[in-house]
């Protein structure tokens, strides 16, 4: 799947005092989740490409896809730095 286990942690935190947790968390990812985006088209449009630059707004993006569970962008984005770190834009 998509979601690990960090996702249904989420979901045991949501109750009747707060039933709109999960949701709310979902949105404020996506809200990040864009801005973080679009930073890292900027970069990658921009030359010389700034790869320290753009490997901060990856660590970012790597760290609040982990913080919902989402593994498969967290992996993604592992293996994007790895293209940072080596300089490598392709």
């Amino acid at each position: 799947g998509y979601l690990d286990e960090q996702f249904i942690q989420l979901e045991e935190l949501q109750d009747d005092a707060n039933p709109n947790f999960v949701q709310e968390i979902v949105t404020l990812f996506y809200t990040d989740s864009t801005r973080l985006i679009q930073n890292i088209e900027l970069t990658l449009n921009s030359r010389p490409i700034n790869f320290s630059k753009l490997d901060d707004y990856m660590h970012q993006f790597k760290g609040s896809s982990s913080s919902i569970g989402a593994k498969k962008v967290t992996s993604e984005c592992a293996v994007f730095r790895q293209y940072c770190a080596a300089g490598n834009a392709e």
